[in-house]
């Protein structure tokens, strides 16, 4: 192995800008120089070999978090032990991720709550109706509908059958028509009623 500097494996992360835990990563990818007998590293030929090695796609995203980083690095605990994941090591979250994960949480929380006190609110002001109450209204609503147009056949065709003028046909028909959407707004009435009584 050519000469250099032995450093550390807390010392190389420090001159490479990431968690000591990172240069195990890249001593398995074989992306550092460990020196002979396996304790330590070579400085100059790892950050040679380190640099020649990197992802460019991940250049804009190291510089970023370096930058970001940069104060928080310095008082942050190098014995962390975690793997990280990914080809560079600026891409690793922040100390604070964890802080900024709980936050996250409890705004989302609050938005739940939010929403489910409006839910609330609005069933209370009438505003809002359970599914089931609907669906109970329409399928009243259908079946009225249904019966009254079953009806109207029934009750027009013997009327229609005798009757030779067209304009007495449309009368009758109107008669009956009009006749059933009376029916069906009486029974949505009577649907309205019952609810505002129950509220």
């Amino acid at each position: 192995m050519s000469s250099g500097t032995l450093v550390t494996g807390k010392e190389l992360a420090a001159h490479i800008g990431c968690r000591p835990s990172y240069i195990v990563q890249l001593k398995r990818e074989g992306r550092v120089v460990p020196a002979e007998g396996g304790k330590g590293y070579l400085l100059e030929p790892s950050l040679a070999l380190y640099r020649e090695t990197r992802s460019p796609a991940h250049l804009a995203v190291a510089q970023r978090h370096a930058v970001a980083r940069s104060g928080a690095q310095a008082g942050q605990d190098q014995s962390d032990d975690v793997d990280d994941v990914g080809d560079d090591p600026a891409a690793e979250p922040p100390a604070g991720g964890s802080q900024a994960r709980r936050a996250r949480a409890l705004a989302d929380k609050a938005e739940v709550d939010a929403k489910a006190a409006q839910r609330d609110l609005d069933i209370s002001l009438g505003l809002l109706l359970d599914r089931r109450d609907v669906e109970a209204v329409l399928g009243q609503a259908a079946g009225a509908l249904r019966a009254e147009l079953e009806r109207m056949a029934d009750t027009l065709a013997p009327q229609l059958a005798a009757t030779g003028d067209e304009a007495r046909c449309r009368e009758l028909v109107w008669n009956e028509v009009s006749h059933s959407l009376e029916e069906l707004s009486r029974a949505f009435r009577e649907v309205a009623q019952a609810g505002e009584v129950a509220a």
